[in-house]
């Protein structure tokens, strides 16, 4: 009943991990005008050109997209679209540090992530102070151990409150602080590992080395956010990579038995770097979303689950594991990123849709946890199997779902054929009302209308 407590409570928890998203917003749909084949399309439309069956499908399906996106826009957020679209126009980047308009309740509608960003400052200054307490040595004074980390969370909120005075925080800003936070107190371990050696016994150097990466490097993500025009999915995929990466470079130093602390901390954080590296690569040729990227996320981590339970059923039957065995899971969570990439390419997927993607993953993992438990198995086989199996089909479903619904959306890839035959009779017409104002303007020079036209794309 433990394990079976743990497939479900493991289940349930990776799904609640994915459930972070935000409402429409008047920049994301400005954004989404600019798509370039969109605007191809359409110029190509108005221009007179007859479109191919395929490309007037995928036009009016993207049309339809952005109208239902923008009825889904509150109002505040159509004020602003109007308001700044013009601004936008001559400088993309200003779509990603909009001014906030009248404020009701900023939490409820989501358009900003300031409350948000106030809780995580407060939870992280917490966690600095606990810090300092032992960094300190200040643990026998029950005051000060009881103290030191409300005035340090209680600062950290204030603190934004005074010098944010727009009171706007984005969500690549929101995202890339608690991701900087966090992985820079990990990777600063990291770096205390590599700089002290041998002597990381020394806990108080080593937490304070964490400490100071974790404030610098959330104070990074934040600006970046800030700063940047980049998308949500890109700002997706540096927290992303930069988190997963980590995790594989140390399950293979596990994996080859390494002792060296140094080793492992100087693989933590070449992995660290390799996997930023990758995100922006893999965004300089590909536009994922944040519901693409939570997608991805999703099945990677059921494959991690998957893998561990494996290890944990090997357990029970040998002693003695192999430190190899821990690529398992790694391999699982690397091959679910792989295939998460393959599957939502092109997709689109929206914030809303990634989040149902995870709980629907998850709802399939718990009925097949039932399944199991109705035959009461002894081996432990049968429960994280047909869990896992009917978690990635209800996965999957929901993949080709939006796949199947989100297949008009323009990724810039749509293959046209290599000759483009248009046939534009209308321009008879039309010719025919040139001809005669070019004889009676026979100084004026006038172009006449093709009725045919071919071109071949190479």
């Amino acid at each position: 009943m433990k394990r079976m407590a743990f497939i479900l409570i493991g289940s349930i928890l990776f799904s609640l991990t994915q459930i972070s998203g935000q409402k429409n917003t008047a920049a994301e749909y400005w954004r989404m005008e600019q798509d370039s084949l969109y605007k191809k399309l359409v110029e190509r439309q108005t221009a007179g050109e007859t479109l191919s069956e395929q490309e007037q499908t995928t036009l009016a399906g993207y049309k339809a997209r952005l109208s239902k996106y923008f009825e889904g826009l509150p109002d505040e957020e159509k004020s602003l679209y109007y308001k700044y679209r013009a601004k936008w126009a001559s400088d993309s980047g200003r779509a990603y540090n909009v001014p906030p308009g009248p404020e009701t309740n900023v939490f409820s509608g989501e358009r900003s992530m300031y409350t948000q960003y106030l809780i995580a400052s407060g939870l992280f200054g917490a966690f600095y102070g606990g810090a300092a307490i032992a960094v300190l040595g200040l643990e026998d004074d029950e005051g000060l151990v009881a103290g030191i980390p409300l005035l340090t969370a209680g600062a950290s909120v204030l603190l934004p409150i005074i010098t944010l005075k727009d009171k706007f925080v984005s969500y690549n800003s929101l995202s890339l602080a608690i991701h900087g936070k966090a992985m820079g107190a990990a990777q600063g371990l990291a770096l205390g590992a590599l700089l002290i050696g041998e002597e990381v016994d020394d806990g108080k150097l080593l937490l304070a080395i964490s400490t100071a990466s974790s404030i610098g490097m959330g104070r990074l993500g934040y600006s970046l956010g800030k700063n940047k025009p980049w998308t949500e999915g890109r700002a997706g995929l540096y927290s992303y990579y930069g988190t997963i990466m980590p995790l594989e470079g140390l399950a293979l130093i596990g994996a080859l038995n390494v002792e060296d602390i140094r080793i492992i901390g100087l693989t933590s954080l070449i992995s660290g770097a390799g996997g930023y590296l990758i995100a922006d690569r893999i965004a300089d040729h590909h536009d994922y979303t944040i519901g693409d990227i939570n997608a991805t996320g999703t099945l990677a981590g059921i494959n991690a689950l998957l893998g561990f339970l494996i290890l944990s059923d090997l357990a029970d039957d040998s002693e003695d594991l192999d430190p190899s065995l821990i690529l398992i899971p790694a391999v699982g969570a690397l091959g679910g990123t792989i295939a998460g990439h393959l599957l939502t390419r092109d997709t689109k997927l929206s914030p809303q849709q990634g989040r149902n993607i995870a709980l629907a993953a998850a709802g399939g993992e718990a009925i097949g946890l039932g399944m199991a438990t109705l035959f009461t198995p002894e081996s432990m086989f049968p429960y994280y199997a047909i869990s896992y199996a009917t978690g990635i089909t209800a996965y999957a479903i929901m993949i080709g779902i939006y796949k199947k619904n989100n297949s008009l959306i323009f990724s810039g890839n749509l293959k046209n054929p290599g000759w483009k035959i248009n046939i534009m009779p209308q321009n008879l017409l039309l010719n025919k009302k040139i001809g005669t104002y070019a004889f009676s303007h026979p100084g004026k020079r006038i172009d006449f209308l093709p009725a045919f036209s071919a071109t071949l794309n190479f």
